[in-house]
């Protein structure tokens, strides 16, 4: 059995790229809740990419950091390979979340897969080791490191959504760039290197493996970058939970709408925990707006514009915060953008295969209905 070092400096330099990537990956895949099915695909695609190659580029750094006394080639087909795996299967664990009411379950679910995916990029990746070298595995290491890599990833992926801060993914992305490193070495403990009986001759590569290293974790914080300048503004990520209701939550929100009639329009203060007013900005200053004045609100990107008979205000929740919060049973979600106080609405209007709440005293604003929600819309208008 050959004995094997490891460069420390390439070992850090792991470490770091799998943490930048995991911060990337998380962070592109936050504020997704409101964006349309086909956009939400595309931002969990880079996310994807970036989580995915930046596993792969910690993989790939590791192993260069290894110190193999013989020479070895890489085969270019299994190093593809483990590529699209950690991509993939990363991929598919972010569908899982934001595809879906967001609960523990899948939220293990999604755990599973990403630490399965790191697990099965590691050993494609090292089945691409040829040359003069054999390699073998000892039973325990698969065991350790599938355990070490589903735990930790769940763990992270819990903690990145349970309270989507900036302070919450940073940690997040911390837990899960050192899960994916500890998984990687504690494999390497278990794995064993053997002289291969015949020796094939090699030619010395271009580059050493130290500057091929610091070439792929340049390359990786580079493309992490570049994906970090299309994330959702984070100016105000730290302020606002990100996440989908829970079971229970929905529930709560359902019950209201689901009855035969509207609330009064009392002040929605009197101790059931049902709020009066809704925050918005404006001059730098957080101000207040009474709920039986907003007329209608707007989804727009992770946060949502009130209106009301002097315009729109901005509001620094996402729409199913707001739509959380209004549980007096006047408003009702017409499209998957828009909330309508069904108090303020003057007329409903079809037009053609399309719809419109008609709101407003002074002039007919339309809130687009969606077809999906018609039906619902115009029983709670008294049409059905």
């Amino acid at each position: 059995m050959l004995t094997v070092s490891y460069d420390p400096v390439l070992v850090v330099a792991s470490v770091m790229v799998a943490v930048m990537a995991s911060f990337t990956g998380l962070r592109l895949a936050s504020g997704l809740s409101q964006l349309d099915s086909k956009t939400r695909k595309q931002e969990i695609a880079k996310a994807a990419m970036a989580l995915g190659g930046g596993i792969w580029s910690m993989h790939f750094i590791g192993m260069l950091a290894v110190q193999i006394p013989v020479s070895i080639r890489y085969d270019a087909l299994a190093t593809l390979g483990s590529v699209l795996v950690a991509v993939l299967v990363t991929g598919l664990g972010l569908l899982v979340l934001h595809f879906g009411r967001r609960t523990r379950k899948r939220i293990g679910l999604a755990g599973v897969l990403t630490g399965l995916g790191i697990v099965s990029m590691h050993y494609i990746g090292m089945s691409a080791i040829g040359g003069n070298c054999i390699v073998t595995y000892e039973p325990a290491g698969y065991v350790i490191s599938t355990t070490i890599a589903i735990a930790a990833s769940t763990a992270a992926l819990w903690l990145a959504y349970s309270r989507r801060t900036l302070l919450q993914l940073a940690l997040a992305s911390v837990l899960l760039g050192v899960t994916i490193a500890s998984m990687h070495y504690s494999a390497m403990i278990y794995t064993r290197f053997w002289r291969a009986t015949e020796i094939v001759l090699l030619e010395e590569p271009n580059f050493s493996s130290g500057a091929l290293a610091l070439v792929v974790a340049f390359a990786a914080f580079l493309i992490c970058g570049l994906f970090l300048l299309t994330a959702i503004p984070t100016q105000r990520l730290a302020a606002v939970v990100d996440r989908e209701p829970s079971d229970s939550e929905a529930a709560v929100a359902r019950a209201p709408r689901q009855a035969a009639s509207l609330a009064s329009d009392q002040d929605i203060s009197d101790g059931e925990g049902l709020r009066s007013r809704l925050p918005y900005e404006a001059n730098q200053a957080t101000r207040f707006i009474a709920v039986e004045e907003i007329q209608a609100v707007r989804a727009d990107g992770h946060y949502t514009k009130l209106y009301n008979e002097q315009g729109e205000v901005f509001c620094p929740w996402p729409i199913s915060r707001v739509e959380m919060e209004l549980l007096d049973g006047a408003f009702i979600r017409t499209h998957r953008s828009y909330l309508v106080n069904l108090r303020h609405v003057r007329g409903f209007e079809r037009d053609g295969d399309k719809a419109f709440c008609l709101i407003g005293e002074a002039s007919d604003a339309r809130v687009p209905v969606s077809r999906s929600r018609m039906q619902e819309v115009r029983r709670a208008l008294g049409l059905n």
